[in-house]
């Protein structure tokens, strides 16, 4: 009976997550959600049933992976006081690795890649603001001027080829990025900033139905609760995005601006020799 188990290891390798991810999944009785029970041997191990597993595995997408395009931009969404300072009403409260998307930033700006920082604000005056205040209310403390809303120190010795203010839960909606990052052969979205269940989450789903490969570091992103975070990135990766590790993307930037660079020098060359 117990041949066909997976250890907590092996499953959350199938799923694509962390094993600390689905163990934080098991303790808050979520697992269920996705379909899932845990098993226990006769030794009190527990263990996954793997025709569950590979159930999910075929039918949800964890299978498949969106991969890199050929050329990305850095989107970094709502890093501000408001969301990294504790003591705001609206902090994350997740581990967030503002040095890593620091080195993310700082290499995309070596690369030559277009970088992205986007703000939400409340603005009374607009329908759609004033419609989100009503439903939560703590938005209303994001004006344009308020000191919360302001890049957060992580970000003060950065520039960024874009820096706007949005109503709007999606980076994209109401505004000309999409058509301004094609433009410029953009095929690649990579994620950062707060929160993975509102901002992060709206940007990447019309990211994806825009045609952009969409990636999401896991250590910069953050939302106010570990599971909240957990499940939205795992219903992500299910789905519309591929959430890896910040390693893993800028491994693929650093090789992908190297090849860049070589295609660039060859077609100079040829360039040369043709005249």
């Amino acid at each position: 009976m117990y041949d066909k188990l997976l250890t907590v290891s092996d499953a959350a390798k199938l799923l694509g997550i962390s094993a600390s991810t689905l163990r934080r999944l098991e303790e808050n009785g979520e697992v269920k959600t996705y379909g899932l029970k845990v098993v226990y041997t006769p030794g009190g191990q527990r263990r996954y049933l793997a025709d569950e597993i590979q159930r999910i595995f075929t039918q949800t997408g964890f299978a498949h992976k969106l991969g890199f395009g050929t050329k990305a931009a850095i989107l970094v969404r709502d890093v501000t006081y408001a969301y990294m300072d504790s003591g705001s009403t609206l902090a994350i409260d997740t581990p967030f690795d503002k040095e890593g998307l620091h080195r993310l930033l700082t290499l995309a700006a070596q690369c030559g890649l277009p970088t992205v920082f986007t703000r939400t604000i409340y603005r009374p005056d607009h329908s759609f603001s004033w419609l989100w205040g009503k439903k939560y209310p703590f938005i209303t403390t994001l004006r344009e001027d308020a000191y919360l809303n302001q890049p957060d120190e992580a970000l003060a010795s950065l520039s960024f080829m874009r820096n706007y203010s949005t109503c709007y839960a999606s980076d994209f909606y109401g505004s000309d990025l999409e058509i301004w990052l094609k433009q410029q052969g953009i095929d690649t979205i990579i994620l950062g900033g707060a929160t993975a269940s509102g901002s992060i989450r709206a940007t990447a789903i019309e990211a994806f139905q825009m045609g952009f490969h969409v990636m999401i570091p896991r250590e910069v992103i953050g939302d106010r609760s570990q599971s909240l975070l957990d499940f939205t990135l795992l219903d992500l990766n299910a789905r519309y995005a591929d959430v890896l590790n910040l390693q893993e993307v800028t491994d693929w930037l650093t090789t992908s601006s190297l090849e860049l660079n070589k295609k660039n020098m060859l077609h100079c060359q040829h360039d040369e020799l043709a005249k």
